[in-house]
C-alpha cells in the first residue's frame, strides 16, 4: 500500500483533480490529512505538526520518504524503479508532504528513509500533494503498460 501524509487546510483549489486521481487510485493509495496547527511561533507549528505526522507513521510502517525541496529529483520512470523496488522490502510506502513551516528535523528525521523533490521550485501544498498523486498514477500505469505514460 501507498499512503500520503500530508499537512494542509485543503485541496479545494484543485478539489476536482485531486478527487479524481484519488479515485483512480484506490485501493492503491491512502491519503491521511493533518490540519495544519495554529500559532504565532512557527518553532511551536513545526514541532506539534512533526509528532502528529510521527503519531501516523508509528501506527504504519514502511519505507518513508519525505517530500522537500533541494532533495534529489526523480524523473517518473526512476519514481516507478523506486516505488517497485522498494515494494520487494517494504509493503508499505509513505510519502510526507510537510507543512507550511516544514518539519521539526529533530523530530522526523531519524524516520525519514528517503528524501525527494519535484523541483527546485516551491509549489502550494495543495498543488505538490496534486503532482504526487498524478505521478503514483502515472506510476501505477507504468507498471501495468497501459501506455499511459510515453515520456
Amino acid at each position: 500500500m501507498i499512503s500520503i501524509i500530508t499537512v494542509s487546510d485543503s485541496s479545494a483549489h484543485f478539489r476536482e483533480p485531486v478527487e479524481e486521481y484519488i479515485h483512480r487510485l484506490k485501493g492503491v493509495v491512502e491519503v491521511r490529512n493533518i490540519k495544519p496547527e495554529k500559532s504565532e511561533n512557527p518553532a511551536l507549528i513545526r514541532q506539534k505538526e512533526s509528532g502528529r505526522i510521527l503519531e501516523l507513521l508509528g501506527k504504519q510502517k514502511g519505507l518513508i520518504i519525505y517530500c522537500d525541496i533541494g532533495s534529489e529529483i526523480l524523473s517518473t520512470e526512476s519514481l516507478a524503479h523506486m516505488v517497485e523496488k522498494s515494494k520487494i522490502t517494504h509493503p508499505n510506502i509513505i510519502f510526507v508532504i510537510w507543512g507550511a513551516y516544514w518539519i521539526d528535523e529533530n523530530i522526523l528525521a531519524p524516520s525519514i528513509h528517503k528524501r525527494i523533490s519535484f523541483s527546485p521550485m516551491t509549489f502550494p501544498h495543495s498543488l505538490a500533494f496534486l503532482m504526487l498523486l498524478e505521478q503514483l498514477y502515472r506510476v501505477e500505469q507504468i507498471r501495468k503498460n497501459t501506455g499511459y505514460h510515453h515520456g
